[in-house]
């Protein structure tokens, strides 16, 4: 990004710090998401809910960015320092963003239920206590890929209602505008 050093109350350290967190948090997901694929990634269940915990973490701080995002424009725009490029009306276009940014905050919200609910499930899941040299992956092992089949299990979570529909399930907060 380029900086116009013209415009008052612009500081390019600070920006540039501002810019540099956002390109860490970008790197930071890649390389987990690398990390997580290798195959000594995951060594146990509870690998699995520390990722959870830091991913649950860092969506939940995700909707106070935003609401500061869209505050930050909302306050550059009523001081007057805002233009569009195509001269388009700066009030439909910073509502767009702001719907735009509620309807993250509420995916977000979404996201943060749906990794605690991933977190409880697997929360008394450990792996099993091997004896010395049995855990160890033999090297033509390590090399197969991981399947990649759902596991079935042998009877289903819920049994279907005696209407004969299925139930609709909703994994979400049920209550309106959760997350705002």
């Amino acid at each position: 990004m380029t900086y116009d050093h013209t415009q008052v109350g612009r500081n390019p350290q600070t920006e540039y710090e501002t810019e540099q967190f956002a390109e860490d948090l970008e790197r930071a997901a890649r390389s987990l998401s690398r990390a997580v694929g290798q195959p000594s990634g995951l060594a146990s269940p509870a690998t699995v809910y520390a990722v959870l915990d830091a991913v649950h973490a860092a969506t939940s701080g995700l909707d106070s960015l935003l609401v500061q995002l869209e505050r930050f424009l909302v306050r550059q725009h009523a001081d007057g320092h805002l233009i569009h490029d195509y001269g388009a009306p700066l009030d439909e276009t910073l509502d767009d963003f702001g719907r735009a940014v509620l309807h993250a905050r509420h995916l977000g919200a979404g996201c943060g239920e749906a990794l605690d609910q991933a977190r409880a499930a697997i929360n008394h899941v450990h792996s099993r206590v091997l004896p010395p040299g049995d855990g160890v992956t033999p090297p033509h092992a390590a090399a197969e890929p991981a399947p990649t089949a759902v596991l079935r299990r042998a009877e289903p979570r819920a049994r279907q209602p005696e209407s004969g529909r299925p139930r609709a399930r909703w994994f979400g907060n049920s209550r309106k505008g959760a997350g705002a």
